[in-house]
């Protein structure tokens, strides 16, 4: 999923590089169905990926070993991130954001 994220911010800044038709270009396919689904799939690994970093912090520190806690915990984390995806892009369909 990172090369995806990664090869559309390049893309992106090609498109802004080259002119209004490229730019238009990008454009149209981010704001497409398909751009939208990967869109909120990049949104939706990213905020994974930094709760599943809170939780190795907290077990770095020394808390949270015991079995029930980590299993809670690892099991929460996926729903808080599907959530946070979701509570973000209702904003930007919004146009809060």
């Amino acid at each position: 999923m990172a090369i995806v994220g990664a090869m559309g911010v390049v893309w992106w800044l090609v498109a802004a590089a080259s002119g209004p038709e490229a730019y238009a270009t990008f454009m149209s396919v981010a704001t497409s169905p398909v751009g939208y689904i990967v869109m909120i799939g990049l949104t939706w690994a990213f905020f994974q990926h930094m709760l599943s970093g809170l939780r190795h912090f907290v077990l770095d520190v020394g808390a949270g070993y015991e079995l029930q806690t980590n299993r809670t915990w690892s099991v929460l984390l996926p729903l808080l991130a599907i959530v946070i995806t979701a509570a973000v892009w209702l904003m930007i369909f919004a146009g809060s954001i």
